[in-house]
């Protein structure tokens, strides 16, 4: 199968999505100027001065076709109407894509890959016409290259549904070489912005840094070595990234909570909306300030169902507030979050070895207590702990910058042990015997697991892996074509013996030409090289029908 040929000067204009899970943002450059990198700030209906819009989808009840009636701000300003009790809101449904989470039905009968493909649809309809209208004539849709970022914890399955999204979406077309569509890891990405940083935070050659980047939904870290080439600076991964679903919206779950518990039974009697539109309130103006220090007032919207209460004043409300100690935010609210973002990076710390600097970035990773517990436990370790400038806006700033020049990353640890399918010594004793197969030229075990990549292994961007494998030739047709299946695995320490084992999981079908001679007699073998090559792979853009 011939491989199709990317140039990137065909797509002079690299845009960057962050698709979130509970806010996405957007960021482009024109590559001839790669200084400059321009984010879109206005969004449609915008409730409040933040330079992203909520990842939302708003739907009608009863629509069969279950089309998108609105997204983002608009969504959350329709379910303020009357008319709400009629729709439906989906939010955080980007969670859904985390594998080590249970998950109940989405409240629309649509797929997770369906309402991620109608947000990605009407978001890139408007982003899109943000920047054709900043280019005005000069530039079609056709010119864009993307680069879309995915948490760092997640498999190759949910970034191949991310990618058949951004197809379904319009984004690209399956026809397009995958290179039009690059997927980063989200902390990689705040990598890249943070390195153009480096000077100012006075880093250089040698010097180690974490990224913690922890958005609404996860938290990803990985730990980056600093190298000064005659090309410019350059970053090699160090420790294998590594993260967990404990972002954010779990903040605004335990506020839930918390409400619910001080409004008691109460609770039960009160409008639908109102708990919600409090977490809400929360989220907008307690959580990103909040220092663990002062105490906070919640203020609460105009309804009779307070002056209902039995007690107002035992649960803290008082002339429309409610009072919220900064003890039970930390303990209720806060705390059992933190706790866990803290566990993640100190099993980071544990494989670095040694660490200058900590970059936290994402909306929470701008939270004031989140800086103020990770600054107290690390300070000792780590020299440097920093909340770097529009560390909301590092992920998709330094996606734009990975699509400018991707070779920044010159080396990546290997999330997964990769491998393919072949036969092998039958060994007696050690193979099952329902996999043992005879052939002309021996006895051989079926199934076996051949790794090219470990789990936890250090590969250069672009390496090419060699293995050395003899075909047989079975048939006289020349148009004939073997399949090397390519397979994955999780599972730490070694590689797994079959391809049949618990835990992996087939990649692909890639097809190679007959490597036999017309001429050659059947029963005859042919030794090949087989070089693979994981860049795809390591920077997250592999297809689902990989070229070879």
């Amino acid at each position: 199968m011939q491989q199709q040929i990317f140039n990137p000067a065909d797509y002079p204009i690299v845009m960057a999505i962050d698709f979130g899970t509970t806010f996405s943002g957007c960021a482009y450059a024109y590559a001839q100027d790669d200084q400059e990198i321009i984010d879109i700030t206005s969004w449609p209906r915008q409730i409040i001065q933040y330079p992203k819009t909520p990842t939302i989808n708003l739907y009608k009840k009863n629509d069969p076709e279950h089309n998108l009636m609105a997204w983002g701000w608009r969504a959350k300003l329709e379910m303020l109407k009357p008319t709400a009790k009629h729709h439906t809101l989906l939010q955080q449904y980007k969670l859904y894509l985390d594998e080590n989470m249970h998950h109940s039905p989405l409240d629309v009968d649509i797929t997770v890959l369906d309402a991620i493909s109608d947000y990605l649809s009407a978001f890139h309809d408007y982003v899109a016409g943000e920047v054709m209208r900043g280019f005005a004539k000069n530039f079609q849709r056709e010119h864009i290259r993307y680069c879309l970022t995915v948490p760092a914890m997640w498999s190759d399955k949910a970034k191949n549904v991310m990618r058949q999204a951004a197809i379904k979406a319009k984004i690209i077309k399956e026809t397009d070489h995958p290179d039009r569509l690059m997927l980063i890891s989200e902390p990689e990405a705040a990598a890249l912005y943070c390195e153009r940083k480096c000077d100012q935070f006075n880093l250089g050659h040698g010097d180690r840094f974490m990224i913690c980047d922890a958005g609404g939904g996860t938290v990803d870290l990985i730990v980056f070595e600093i190298a000064e080439t005659n090309g410019g600076r350059r970053l090699s991964e160090v420790t294998k990234g590594h993260g967990a679903s404990c972002g954010s919206v779990f903040l605004d779950r335990n506020m839930r909570l918390l409400l619910e518990r001080k409004f008691g039974h109460s609770a039960a009697n009160f409008p639908a909306t109102i708990i919600p539109n409090l977490v809400d309130t929360f989220a907008d103006v307690i959580k990103p300030q909040f220092d663990g220090l002062e105490e906070q007032f919640l203020q609460l919207p105009a309804n009779k169902c307070f002056d209902e209460l039995e007690n107002p004043e035992a649960i803290g409300i008082d002339d429309g507030y409610m009072v919220l100690s900064a003890l039970e935010l930390k303990e209720h609210v806060f705390e059992p979050v933190v706790k866990d973002v803290l566990s993640l990076i100190q099993h980071q710390l544990s494989q670095a070895k040694h660490c200058s600097a900590i970059f936290l970035v994402g909306g929470f990773g701008s939270s004031n207590y989140l800086y103020s517990r990770v600054k107290s436990q690390f300070k000792h370790q780590v020299e440097l702990i920093s909340t770097p400038p529009r560390a909301e806006m590092a992920v998709v700033r330094g996606a734009v910058t990975a699509g400018l020049n991707p070779r920044v990353v010159t080396a990546r640890i290997a999330r997964r042990s990769y491998g393919i399918s072949s036969d092998q010594p039958f060994e007696k004793g050690k193979d099952p015997i329902a996999k043992r197969k005879f052939e002309v030229n021996g006895v051989w075990c079926i199934d076996r697991f051949t790794p090219f990549v470990r789990k936890g292994q250090k590969l250069n961007v672009d390496e090419c892996i060699s293995r050395e494998f003899s075909f047989t030739k079975f048939t006289n047709d020349i148009q004939e074509e073997y399949n090397i299946a390519l397979y994955a695995c999780d599972a730490d320490g070694e590689p797994p013996r079959y391809t049949t084992d618990v835990g992996v999981t087939k990649l692909a079908d890639i097809p190679i030409p007959s490597p036999h001679a017309p001429s050659a007699p059947l029963g005859s073998m042919v030794t090949l090289i087989k070089l693979m090559n994981f860049y795809f792979i390591l920077f997250c853009s592999l297809n689902d029908k990989p070229n070879g």
